[in-house]
């Protein structure tokens, strides 16, 4: 026993490997259908730190890589499906991201007032009521900076750092519960209606997570006769992908140069929506097995695993390619999206294709590398967003009341995450990564960043508990509370939002996996994760924000 004692007191690896696998291990201890998950790490770090302070603790840098590496990586999965839903809902996301943590923000600082609770604590508690992770390093990284300037020994400073932890792991766990507990409360005073709530949030969205419908459409609208493809721009305005045309007995391959003529037959793929769309728009669907009558033509489902085919738009697939190629259908992280011609593809996409039986294999040979490609990270790439997020993260910002923030590790990356992820490629770099490879690094980061500040905050945690743990507790529990209700009830009195999306909206506001994965279950609807995704950044930046303004207060 003394040996390993040793062992973990003098190695950060053994430390920092030991702390992850038994939070990871306690995390997935369900009771009641309730666990920590990740979160476990924080508290076992607690502990380990709280046994031994001096002994027991992680070196800075380890929290500082974990946070990078998290918020990077959340930053480029999230940044197409943010920027596709934010640019149609902007005021509604932001309102709802605002209004809840500015509310929960001032929660806090009359909480503190009232029961004299010190700011660096104070601004840990807002985090662990948001349960966000990312803006408690905010404010550690603010209070560094602050305290460098001001004089203190190690250990008064290292007191002082403690602080934001601490008053983070008491409010964290009610931060999670309290979710749930909302949502569940909302369902029996609502009793909504989850089959139509979720065709309600499918049509809000503009993605569609019901598998698609293959309809044949006979072309009858005198306006579109004569026109080509491209200029009836048929995709855009009834949201079907049209793969096939049938005239008297010749079938082809629909292309942008095609025109129209009266009685064409056209294969399309899309939801009950966009087919009541076309029927208007195009004319009625018919029966005429287009698809069994074209041998010649065939659909193939790939893997996008090409870094030079990631960051393209699928209108230049087919330049790519040299032969006409058609993307029916793009099912990315479970939820399935509508290629129009301007959608990007990104690597680890699972697309269909459709094309003459003869480029089938020219198609699969662009799009496909060989397979151990989408599980791997181009590190080149990523290394160099990572130092451009860290650069923005530095760039002071003035802010009312004279005061200088800074996006810091946890905005930085994450906003140009966004961006990057947006954008996919530029040039010959590919920004993206497949899903594989963007879970991993970005468990690996929160894992690490948890343990760290766990084992470093583990000695001022147990002080503060025996003389303010039932204070921060309730504190704590205020903050939620008031926050989620705020949310639940401006997406639906004011915004009109349906129950799935504005779970998904409590979810992320709050940036808390298990609640999105209970809202999922409890609504039996994967369009929570699209709410979800949508809000997240806003909400991560604001709490950033705000955290950084509280333990200045």
């Amino acid at each position: 026993m003394h040996s390993l004692y040793d062992l973990l007191a003098t190695s950060a690896p053994a430390l920092l490997f030991t702390v992850v696998g038994l939070g990871y291990f306690l995390g997935n201890i369900r009771v009641k259908g309730f666990s920590l998950g990740i979160a476990a790490v924080l508290f076992v770090g607690l502990v380990f730190g709280a046994l031994d302070p001096q002994a027991f603790v992680l070196p800075e840098v380890i929290y500082v890589l974990g946070l990078i590496l998290f918020v990077y990586t959340v930053g480029l999965q999230s940044g197409p499906i943010f920027f596709n839903l934010f640019r149609r809902q902007w005021l509604k996301l932001t309102a709802l991201a605002l209004a809840a943590t500015v509310g929960a923000a001032l929660v806090t600082v009359l909480a503190a007032r009232v029961l004299g609770i010190a700011a660096p604590v104070a601004a840990g508690l807002f985090c662990g009521s948001l349960t966000n992770t990312p803006a408690l390093a905010a404010a550690i990284e603010a209070l560094r900076i602050s305290s460098a300037h001001l004089g203190l020994g190690p250990q008064a400073t290292r007191d002082l750092l403690d602080g934001p932890t601490v008053g983070y792991s008491m409010a964290y766990p009610f931060g999670v519960i309290g979710l749930i507990l909302a949502m569940q409360l909302a369902t029996k005073v609502r009793r909504p209606d989850f089959a139509e709530e979720q065709r309600r949030a499918r049509k809000a969205s503009g993605l569609a997570t019901e598998e698609p419908l293959i309809r044949e459409v006979r072309v009858t609208n005198a306006q579109l006769i004569g026109k080509t493809y491209g200029e009836a721009l048929l995709a855009d305005l009834t949201g079907m992908i049209f793969t096939r045309r049938k005239r008297g007995e010749l079938i082809d391959l629909v292309t942008p140069e095609m025109v129209l003529q009266e009685g064409d037959v056209l294969v399309g793929v899309g939801t009950a929506e966009s087919v009541r769309k076309t029927e208007l728009l195009i004319g009625p669907t018919v029966t005429e097995a287009v698809e069994r009558l074209s041998p010649g033509i065939e659909y193939r489902d790939l893997v996008v695993l090409n870094r030079q085919v990631a960051g393209t738009e699928v209108a230049e697939l087919a330049a790519l390619v040299g032969r006409p190629v058609i993307v029916s259908r793009i099912r990315r992280g479970g939820v399935h999206i509508t290629p129009l011609a301007d959608t990007t593809i990104e690597l680890g996409d699972q697309i269909r294709v459709v094309a003459h039986k003869d480029a089938l294999e020219r198609v699969t040979q662009v799009i496909g590398n060989p397979l151990k490609d989408v599980s791997e990270a181009d590190f080149l790439s990523y290394s160099l967003g990572l130092v451009l997020g860290v650069a923005v993260g530095m760039i002071p910002i003035p802010f009312f009341g004279g005061h200088v923030i800074q996006l810091g590790f946890a905005g930085g990356p994450l906003v140009v995450g966004l961006v990057l992820g947006r954008l996919g490629r530029t040039g010959p770099v590919v920004w993206t990564m497949s899903s594989n490879a963007s879970l991993t690094l970005r468990q690996l980061g929160i894992l690490f960043f948890l343990a760290a500040v766990g084992t470093r905050a583990g000695g001022s945690f147990v002080h503060t508990l025996a003389h303010q743990g039932v204070a921060l507790l309730l504190a704590g529990m205020l903050v939620t509370a008031l926050s989620a209700a705020t949310i639940l009830v401006m997406a639906r009195k004011l915004f009109h939002l349906d129950a799935i999306s504005a779970y998904g909206i409590l979810a992320g506001i709050h940036t808390q996996p298990a609640a999105l994965a209970f809202a999922s279950a409890h609504t039996g609807s994967e369009n929570t994760n699209i709410s979800y995704a949508a809000v997240y950044p806003v909400a991560l930046i604001a709490k950033i924000v705000i955290a950084q303004v509280l333990v200045g207060l």
